[in-house]
Order: structure tokens, then sequence, then C-alpha cells
């Protein structure tokens, strides 16, 4: 006589646990999703940055100097292209602005007033130090051959990096903001103003975009000081700026590797 085998399936308890178990799984991987997005779009504006900074080395190694902003200032549209002077000694119609993507001639996402955009969709930031060594009227650093005309030891940008946490309108150094220098010598600046679009009240990052307000509108005011922080500041907004510098040192070395210089 054969021997019967009994065969016992998942009872409704059982089930109802597995089901409970994967509904947990999937509800902790979507709550993880935006994390997730958010770590993606940081690593990949780094990224991004890392190569604006060699493309501003690039344009200087190719035409001697570094380009002007974009900027609506003075007879300057905002379209992508660096804005000059009329006069080609003075340089730049404004020092602070956006990136000149058309002018370095780069690829990405662009708006419709041809900005190179951050993984959040905003437009790049960019700032160039005027320094003017010698006192005349040309600007070093995006005048061609002037940082060799005035000489190397004599032309020391004035852009500076800052750990701070107040704004007081037109900052020229870090204690114009209260804060520490990370660098104090700095050629050019990129910015991107991270995920929340740069329009949160916060008194630590609104420093890198002060030059969008309405009394820096076609450089009546400059200001020097950019924040690098990962604090937060007084109102509990955290600090999300992305910003990268270009130093005076490796601008310099790169130029002179492409004999740009002495």
């Amino acid at each position: 006589m054969s021997a019967i085998k009994s065969c016992r399936g998942f009872t409704l308890i059982e089930i109802a646990i597995v089901l409970i178990v994967v509904t947990i799984l999937i509800g902790y991987s979507v709550a993880l999703l935006p994390v997730q997005q958010e770590l993606r779009q940081y690593r990949e504006a780094k990224t991004q940055m890392e190569g604006l900074i060699e493309d501003l080395i690039a344009f200087a190694q190719v035409n001697g100097r570094l380009p002007c902003p974009d900027t609506s200032g003075g007879s300057g549209a905002i379209d992508g292209l660096a804005d000059l002077h009329a006069n080609p000694d003075f340089g730049c119609e404004s020092f602070f602005g956006f990136l000149p993507a058309r002018t370095l001639a780069l690829s990405g996402d662009f708006d419709t007033l041809g900005r190179l955009l951050d993984p959040w969709g905003q437009p790049y930031l960019y700032s160039v130090s005027n320094i003017n060594a010698g006192g005349n009227t040309e600007i070093d650093l995006v005048v061609a051959n002037g940082i060799r005309d005035e000489g190397l030891n004599n032309v020391v940008p004035d852009l500076a990096i800052c750990d701070g946490s107040t704004v007081s309108g037109q900052d020229i150094t870090c204690a114009d903001v209260t804060g520490n220098p990370v660098l104090d010598s700095v050629a050019a600046v990129i910015v991107s103003t991270g995920k929340d679009l740069g329009n949160v009240a916060s008194n630590v990052q609104v420093e890198n975009t002060d030059f969008m307000h309405a009394d820096f509108e076609n450089g009546d005011l400059e200001d020097k000081v950019f924040i690098f922080s990962s604090r937060n500041d007084a109102t509990g907004t955290e600090y999300d700026d992305l910003v990268y510098w270009l130093s005076t040192n490796r601008l310099f070395s790169k130029m002179i590797e492409a004999d740009r210089l002495p």
C-alpha cells in the first residue's frame, strides 16, 4: 500500500506576512529614490564644475586671458556669450554674471537665453577678478597678455572664498561677512545654487547670488566674496550651493605650460 504524501500550501497568515514584508521593502525603496536622485545630481554637478574649471584654463591657455561673464549690464545681453567692454583695456562689461558657455563652446543643457544649466535646471554663475595691478586702464586677467605685461608677482586676484554667516551687501573681504578665509586670492569662481535653486532665505548662501539683486545691476556695485560652507545658518536652512574656483597658482602654472607666461 503506497504512502500518501501530504502537500501543505501557504496559509493566509503566511501570505499576509509576506505581503507586509514586500510592502515595507517597496516603501523603503521608494522613500530612498529622492535621496538617490539628489546624490546623483550632486555628483553630476561636481563632475561638470570640475570640467568647467578646466575649460576656463583651456581658454586662458589659448587666448592669454580669462573670459568675461555673460551679463545684461551696459550694452550686453544674456545670450551665452562673454560681454566685452567697448574699451578693450577695460576687458569686461561686468565682472559677475553667468558662465559664457557659448564663448567657451560648451555642450550640455541650455535655457532659451543660451545659459548652461546645472542638474537642477539653473544657470551656472561666473565671476572673474577685476584686479588692475598697474593702476592703468588694463584689467589684468581679462585682457590678452595683461598678466605678462604686469608680471606674475604683481597680479594678485582678489576674489575671496569665505566660511561666513552674514551678508552686508557690498562685500570685499571675508571680514565683511564675519567669516574666515578659505582662500583670498582667487582668479575666477563658478557657482551652482544647488537643489533649492537659491531661493531660500539663507544668510549663508545668498552671498553667492547677491550680484543678481537690484543694487548690483549694470555693475554699479561689486562684490568679491563667495561663501563655501557646509553648516546651517541662523534660520536653520541648510547651505547647499556648490562653489568651485580657479586659484592663481593653478591658472598661472597652466598658462606657463602653454607658453603664455611669463
